[in-house]
């Protein structure tokens, strides 16, 4: 009786075999892969970093995202030494049993809501037409080079 062979399984003897497989990894030489680089069909008319319009458009959205959330962190971060440092103040009453703690506590969400409405307001007034301005600028190049590879054919 044999273990270490096939005998036992009733394998044809011109069953064939398959080919080796190919060395691990497959060596396929491949360019380097360089991840700024456009699509092949396309090349755009500046690179980005050179675009005023896109310059422009990141520059504001990152100042105005930065600055609506530093001022909501910062009145939390006041919110909360205020509540670490000064227990007295925070325990002062405003109305009733209503503590100055609990008011400005309870003042982090319309905070928050306002600073998300003027967040919307000042997008809308100030990136939105930038952003549109680059969407059109975009699609023009698109269907200028369409029109040159039509005629090109």
């Amino acid at each position: 009786m044999a273990f270490n062979t096939d005998d036992h399984r009733g394998l044809p003897e011109d069953y064939g075999t398959y080919p080796p497989p190919p060395p691990y990894p497959p060596w396929h030489p491949q360019p380097p892969h360089h991840a700024h680089q456009p699509p092949p069909g396309r090349q755009p008319p500046a690179p980005a970093r050179e675009n005023t319009a896109l310059r422009q458009l990141r520059t504001s959205y990152r100042r105005l995202r930065r600055t609506l959330a530093a001022a909501v962190l910062s009145y939390y971060t006041v919110f909360l030494v205020m509540a670490s440092y000064l227990p007295d103040v925070m325990d002062t009453a405003v109305a009733g049993n209503l503590n100055l703690g609990v008011c400005l506590g309870l003042s982090l969400v319309p905070i928050t809501l306002a600073a998300i409405l003027v967040y919307e307001f000042l997008a809308r007034s100030t990136i939105d037409p930038v952003a549109h301005r680059v969407r059109i600028a975009d699609a023009e190049a698109r269907e200028k080079a369409r029109a040159r590879q039509r005629w090109s054919r």
